[in-house]
């Protein structure tokens, strides 16, 4: 079979997403970013919402799931205040949130692959724009973004501490 997809989230998993959203924050934590710290980081409730409205993905590796994602289709308030300008679009675009990989993937070099697949769901729905952002120095993040095909286009800043963060867009046809 295909050792490695993409799919919808289902209801009974909203556990064992948090479990690895949870782990990642950890880890940001261990490597002394304050991204995703002090209740900050994802929760079951927006999991939760993001299955609801179709929005959240998960990466299976082997049967496992190893990563979670969020496709979010709604125009982001804090996009639309970028220090810098996006690429012309027609039609919406999609933004990557959310993004985590289980802890049993590290270092296995699945995060270009698995933002690929999100790619190509993307193009599914016709959607040509997509972006994505991190924080400013979460390198490794920044590498794998670069390697899927985005272009860097300016700062945001979401409203909380340390809310500044790198945006990025690609356009696909």
């Amino acid at each position: 079979g295909n050792w490695m997809y993409i799919r919808q989230t289902r209801k009974e998993e909203v556990e064992e997403v948090v479990e690895i959203i949870n782990a990642a924050a950890d880890f940001i934590a261990s490597q002394g970013s304050p991204q995703w710290q002090n209740g900050q980081k994802p929760t079951k409730e927006t999991i939760l919402n993001d299955i609801e409205r179709k929005e959240s993905y998960v990466l299976i590796v082997e049967d496992q799931i190893a990563g979670t994602a969020a496709l979010v289709s709604s125009v982001d308030p804090v996009y639309t205040k970028i220090d810098g300008s996006w690429k012309e679009s027609t039609g919406p675009y999609l933004s990557i949130h959310r993004v985590a990989l289980a802890e049993s993937t590290r270092g296995k070099k699945l995060a270009k692959p698995f933002l690929e697949h999100l790619l190509t769901i993307a193009a599914s729905k016709n959607i040509q724009d997509i972006r994505i952002d991190t924080y400013p120095a979460n390198e490794p993040m920044e590498k794998t973004i670069y390697s899927a095909g985005f272009t860097y286009q300016g700062m945001i800043e979401f409203p909380f501490e340390h809310g500044e963060r790198k945006a990025y867009q690609i356009i696909i046809n």
